[in-house]
């Protein structure tokens, strides 16, 4: 802008002394013009009142030396005097211009260019009492002729100006546009521009109303959008035609793993999967894809000008869950199915009197102790049920100490056949739960010690304070639990050792009943065994609130 201010400054300054230049030749033109008619009409004017005193006009005038071109033409357009050469020859003047008005008005003015450049004479004829005409001309530069005699004063006062309006441009320029620089485009109102800027001014603050209003609203809209995609538990993301991601929530990137703003980048940069590349180039659809572990339904579905709505629902637990249902039914299935295949047999061979009378007894023992078995199994899978649904009885302050004693108690039978000893130590510790839930928790671990033990082998229990929690401890020096087994030693059903298992008579439901009893008094279990050198389980517990 500065730069087009000063060059049309300079500009406007050239024009301005040309036509200046020009101006002022043409006034020139036009006084000299009029000085040389009032001097010629002078001079006429004089010549004839001298004239009318002489008897003979020709001799008079041929008498004198005038500066101007002096004639004297009779009534008839007869030359009689011409002082710039001899009359003979000359031709009858009636028809001159300046001739005829006189002849008729009195006067008359004419100009004739020259031939010579540049030059034109004016003629004045003035009519005499006397009939004649007397005409005086003088020579008369033309208007082209001036111009090109100042030709160099023109030059010289244009560069003259030229540089003045480049020096003067600059500050010019700097002042003109102060003000307008100096404009609060946030609050034009209040700047102290021009006077002529006011509806612009005014135009600018109504737009920024406007704007601000607009941003307002944007941004309301964004933190809302951006509060409902940030609250959502599923995975959001919007790709345009090409894939490249436009949107993409924090549950998309904790469920993909992003760690980069993935803004800006193509789906394949972001996730480097092979298989949500394929269901994207498939279009619209929905499937299960398995990402960093986890398992993932992916719904697809296209938007606007071919871009792409992906959904990503984190489905591990529910898949896991199914799994865990189909599994836990088809073990119930062959747990139930063992024991009542048992039963029913043995009852066949009884009511078909098949039997032979000495082992009637032994028969009905065998019958007994799958019942048994079937009825403990079926007590863990509704106590697990319970659990699952969060049912627990009364809670009530239960002393630690004392369950592992009645527990002990509970199991001396069973240690006295296997020949291991159970001891219980520490000091009474007080936590709110239930109590006939505890205690099956405590007696399924020390049952444990005892079952997959060596016989002379121990089982310690430890009740003890653990900062400010009460902790339950079991240990043995048994058969103890191989590393890779750990992990799933709270699964239902899950045995490390299927034929040991068998033989002890386990329902494979004792250390996932433990484990959901510790989840429902938010407890900890901690496990820690060593193949041949037995295993320790503690149940740390949240401090005592009664």
């Amino acid at each position: 802008m500065r730069k087009r201010i000063q060059r049309t400054l300079v500009a406007v300054a050239l024009i301005t002394a040309l036509l200046m230049c020009v101006l002022v030749t043409g006034a020139l033109y036009l006084f000299v013009s009029n000085q040389l008619r009032s001097e010629l009409m002078q001079t006429a004017a004089t010549l004839g009142s001298m004239l009318l005193k002489q008897e003979d006009p020709v001799a008079f005038l041929s008498g004198g030396v005038y500066a101007e071109r002096v004639t004297l033409v009779g009534a008839d357009g007869t030359v009689l005097y011409e002082s710039s050469r001899s009359t003979e020859g000359m031709d009858n003047h009636l028809s001159r211009t300046e001739i005829d008005e006189a002849l008729t008005r009195g006067e008359g003015f004419a100009v004739r260019n020259s031939s010579t450049l540049g030059e034109a004479r004016l003629y004045y004829a003035l009519r005499l009492d006397s009939g004649m005409v007397l005409r005086v001309s003088g020579a008369q530069r033309t208007l082209l002729a001036m111009l090109l005699g100042v030709l160099g004063w023109i030059l010289a006062g244009a560069v003259a100006c030229v540089l003045l309006a480049v020096l003067l441009a600059r500050p010019l320029t700097a002042r003109l546009v102060k003000p307008i620089n100096a404009i609060d485009l946030d609050h034009p109102l209040e700047s102290d521009a021009y006077e002529e800027l006011t509806p612009v001014l005014r135009r600018m603050d109504s737009q920024n109303a406007r704007i601000a209003a607009q941003m307002e609203r944007l941004t309301a809209q964004h933190n809302e959008l951006d509060a409902i995609l940030g609250s959502m538990r599923e995975g959001l993301v919007l790709l345009d035609r090409r894939h490249i991601v436009l949107t993409m929530n924090a549950a998309a990137c904790r469920l993909l793993q992003v760690e980069d703003n993935p803004i800006g980048k193509t789906m394949l940069a972001v996730t480097r999967s092979d298989e949500l590349v394929k269901l994207l180039d498939a279009g619209m659809g929905e499937s299960d894809m398995t990402l960093g572990g986890r398992v993932l339904h992916v719904s697809i579905s296209v938007v606007e000008e071919g871009g792409m709505c992906i959904l990503f629902q984190d489905v591990t637990d529910r898949t896991a869950a199914e799994e865990s249902r189909r599994q836990f039914s088809a073990n119930v299935s062959h747990e139930l199915r063992t024991p009542l295949t048992t039963v029913s047999g043995y009852a066949e061979l009884l009511s078909e009197g098949l039997v032979k009378p000495e082992d009637t007894r032994e028969m009905g023992s065998r019958i007994l102790r799958e019942s048994r078995r079937l009825l403990t199994l079926i007590e863990d899978i509704i106590r697990l049920s319970r659990l699952d649904e969060g049912v627990t009885r009364e809670l009530s302050g239960c002393d630690l100490k004392a369950i592992a004693t009645a527990c002990r108690e509970k199991l001396q039978k069973l240690a006295e056949e296997k020949q291991i000893t159970v001891t219980v130590t520490g000091t009474p510790r007080m936590v709110t739960g239930d109590r006939v839930l505890l205690e099956e928790m405590i007696t399924n671990l020390m049952e444990n010690g005892i079952k997959y033990n060596r016989p002379g082998g121990h089982v310690e229990v430890t009740v003890e304070q653990r900062g400010n929690r009460p902790q339950v401890t079991v240990q043995d020096d048994g058969v103890g639990i191989p590393k890779e087994h750990q992990p799933h030693v709270f699964e239902r059903f899950y045995r490390v050792d299927k034929s040991r298992s068998k033989q002890s008579g386990g329902t494979g439901l004792g250390l996932s009943i433990v484990k959901h009893g510790a989840l429902a008094h938010h407890a900890e279990i901690e496990l820690q065994s060593e193949p041949g050198r037995g295993t320790r389980i503690s149940l740390l517990f949240p401090p005592c609130q009664a």
